[in-house]
């Protein structure tokens, strides 16, 4: 019998309960990513995450924190940047990887919000949303 009630009330709060603006405002705030962002989105992780992402929260990140405020207008910079690296700071990728993965890295990047900063994580990594 609890059980039941359970199930009754659950179903309320998900098909009834929340009001219908509310479900618009979420849905409107995030577009999918299209498949060039979803291949960057992997070819990032597996290839830059390691600077420029946290491996915990709080730890330090070595790459700058990249979000789409950076990224826009500064593609052909950005570019260049990760096919020939920059001097003392990063590795250029021009032999590990191809134009398209790059291209689709920016592409990614223009999709990522500006990280909001938090108490414990000095270094605003980048948060990747899956």
């Amino acid at each position: 019998m609890k059980r039941s009630v359970f199930l009754v009330s659950l179903a309320f709060l998900v098909l009834g309960g929340i009001p219908k603006f509310a479900l618009a405002q979420q849905a409107d705030t995030t577009a999918p990513l299209n498949d060039q962002q979803v291949f960057g989105r992997r070819v990032f992780k597996q290839r830059c995450a390691v600077c420029h992402l946290p491996p915990v929260p709080g730890a330090k990140v070595y790459g700058p924190t990249l979000f789409k405020e950076l990224i826009a207008g500064n593609e052909v910079s950005i570019r260049d940047i990760i096919m020939n690296g920059s001097k003392g700071k990063m590795p250029g990728f021009k032999y590990g990887l191809e134009k398209p993965e790059v291209d689709a890295i920016i592409e990614y990047l223009k999709t990522v919000e500006k990280p909001r900063p938090t108490k414990t994580d000095n270094s605003g990594g980048v948060i990747v949303n899956d």
